[in-house]
């Protein structure tokens, strides 16, 4: 198996542990869930999951980037693959767009790209490759859907976006795989 760099760097840094059922990350206990358990939630309420998932990721990211900021002011007490992690998290626009799409994979919702961003407007296009939800939903419907089935990874843009933005934003689907799409992507805004 081939662990994503920040993934590694999480490891490396006790910020990441799977041991005795428990997986850890950032000091927070997580569950993974199967694609196919996610899509049955989602089609509970799908407003509620969106809120829920938007909200968790623009806390993941925040306290991330605190942690960082720290290993960035420790950087002669700490191993220096630590503070290149927080000098790669907070000094650069591309450092931190990297980071956080890194961050993003290691949800395993599929492969972000960002296809375009405007920091004035506090817009972006967010490409996914390989979208972990709308492949399940294809793999269990055997047919395409009408509508877009990722909300559960619009809630977790939205929430990355706010923070890269420093102001709450939303994200819709605007093209999904399981609507027969290549990719699915995202409109933030």
């Amino acid at each position: 198996m081939v662990l994503s760099p920040i993934l590694k760097k999480l490891l490396f840094v006790r910020q990441f542990d799977i041991d005795n059922g428990k997986i850890t990350l950032l000091g927070d206990r997580e569950i993974m869930l199967s694609a196919s358990a996610i899509l049955e939630l989602q089609a509970i309420d799908e407003s509620k999951l969106y809120a829920a998932a938007k909200k968790s990721a623009f806390r993941d990211i925040s306290g991330i980037v605190e942690h960082a900021k720290v290993y960035d002011k420790m950087k002669s007490v700490f191993i220096s693959d630590i503070a290149r992690l927080g000098a790669k998290i907070g000094e650069t626009d591309v450092g931190v767009l990297k980071t956080l799409q890194d961050l993003f994979n290691v949800y395993g919702l599929g492969e972000m790209s960002i296809a375009d961003i405007n920091n004035t407007k506090k817009q972006a296009l967010i490409n996914i490759k390989d979208g972990t939800l709308a492949e399940e939903f294809l793999k269990k419907k055997r047919a395409r859907s009408k509508e877009a089935v990722c909300t559960l990874t619009a809630g977790v843009i939205a929430g990355v976006f706010s923070y890269i933005f420093g102001k709450e934003v939303d994200c819709v689907e605007a093209k999904c795989k399981a609507q027969g799409y290549s990719n699915c992507m995202f409109k933030v805004a």
